[in-house]
């Protein structure tokens, strides 16, 4: 095996004179972005610029939820194993000691329950993640793993079993302690591989890459644990998951000191795509939403976002469902020699890079019948067997589409109905 280099940690001085840096930049960056928008400073809460995704690109990252109150310095997240569309979030330092499980399934974060850990101080609480605990079910894990002045001997995790039912209840948790085999670091990215259960720290450095750290397999409770070095990670690295099929994980890079960057690797550690987060003043946080999306958020900003990721970037994961269809209202039919009728859909609404169904439908006529369409959008598509209009539009505004039916006689049918295509 090739030894890795031996990462030099700052002395108190320097690291002290590191973490000031970091606070006023980001109080700068902060409110650089919290005032009123302008042409040259818009809202943090703007839509990013989005364009068609090349090859080998990920799509346009997309409004997941608004957190509820009582999170306003998000510091970790991480997606439940149990419980669909729901997350687990945590503060950062200063903070009470407490878990929160969120449902993001809409527009807005609903808080379904409050976990407070018992015996356990909030340090400093950077990260979350999805372990396993001793019985191979899946475990909440804690990391009170930042250092920002280098200070800290030893950090912590604290796992507890994710619940059954979510309800604010008391835990009481398996605390393990570890220390660096090569000096102290500050950190802020916890994960677990889902397959083994073992526990990975990735080191926040500053103008410099970091290093992801391996935890033994098992920790010990009782003792500190030594987490070694295992490979690079990248430059002010704020978080880190790995994905549901564990065959790749992620490690996100966030300001303002770091390029607002998710760097994808598989599971040996080879860099298989970096994919551009948005812009927040700080951001801090990243989980998998699912094998194919990220989850992202800031501690300075309420908004979370799903970020797609590129085919490269999602080893082991199946085939997305098909969406279930949209259903649709049934109007007057427009009537046409032969019998042959086209059903008009009425006006419809979808949104930018959001999917959208819309089903057209033929009655009479001689069998089979082909449809076609003009006035689509760029991301949608028509199939002509089936008349199934599916995909994720590129566009805003009002359209006109037109849709016609042709059976074999060859009698034709047209409609023609609004689609209105809004930014959300």
């Amino acid at each position: 095996m090739v030894r890795m280099p031996r990462l030099l940690t700052p002395p108190p001085t320097a690291a002290l004179a590191t973490a000031v840096l970091a606070t006023i930049l980001s109080a700068a960056a902060w409110a650089a972005t919290s005032g009123p928008a302008t042409a040259a400073s818009p809202a943090v809460s703007a839509p990013p610029v989005v364009r068609p995704a090349a090859a080998g690109e990920a799509l346009a990252p997309e409004r997941a939820c608004t957190l509820p109150g009582g999170l306003a310095e998000l510091s970790g997240l991480a997606a439940s194993r149990k419980h669909p569309g729901v997350f687990y979030a945590v503060n950062d330092s200063g903070n009470t000691n407490q878990v929160f499980a969120v449902d993001c399934a809409g527009a807005t974060g609903v808080l379904r329950a409050t976990l407070t850990v018992s015996g356990a101080g909030n340090t400093d609480w950077e990260a979350l993640a999805i372990g396993k605990d001793a019985a191979g079910g899946p475990a909440i894990l804690v990391g009170d793993i930042g250092d920002n002045l280098g200070a800290r001997a030893e950090i912590t995790v604290h796992g507890f079993a994710e619940p059954d039912r979510l309800a604010n209840a008391t835990v009481t948790p398996v605390t393990h302690r570890f220390a660096y085999s090569d000096g102290r670091h500050d950190a802020e990215s916890l994960l677990a591989d889902p397959a083994t259960g073992r526990m990975y720290v990735a080191s926040k450095l500053i103008g410099a890459a970091g290093r992801l750290y391996q935890a033994p397999l098992p920790p010990v409770t009782g003792q500190v644990n030594s987490l070694t070095p295992v490979r690079p990670g990248p430059v002010f690295a704020t978080d880190g998951a790995f994905s549901p099929s564990g065959a790749s994980y992620a490690l996100r890079s966030g300001g303002p000191l770091g390029a607002n960057t998710a760097s994808v690797y598989d599971a040996a550690g080879t860099r298989l795509a970096d994919v551009a987060l948005p812009a927040q003043s700080q951001g801090e946080t990243l989980t998998y939403a699912d094998c194919t999306s990220l989850l992202v958020g800031s501690e300075n900003d309420t908004q979370l976002w799903s970020v797609p990721l590129p085919p490269e970037a999602t080893p082991g994961c199946d085939t997305t469902p098909t969406p279930t269809p949209t259903p649709t209202p049934t109007p007057t039919p427009t009537p046409s020699p032969g019998g042959l009728k086209l059903v008009d859909p009425g006006p419809r609404t979808c949104a930018f890079n959001q999917t959208c169904t819309i089903q057209l439908t033929a009655t009479g006529g001689k069998p089979p019948v082909r449809y076609t369409a003009t006035g689509l959008p760029w991301g949608l598509t028509l199939d002509p067997a089936t008349g199934r209009i599916t995909g994720k539009p590129w566009a805003t505004g009002t359209l006109r589409i037109t849709a016609t039916a042709t059976d074999t006689t060859p009698t034709t049918a047209t409609t023609t109905f609004p689609l209105t295509l809004n930014w959300f």
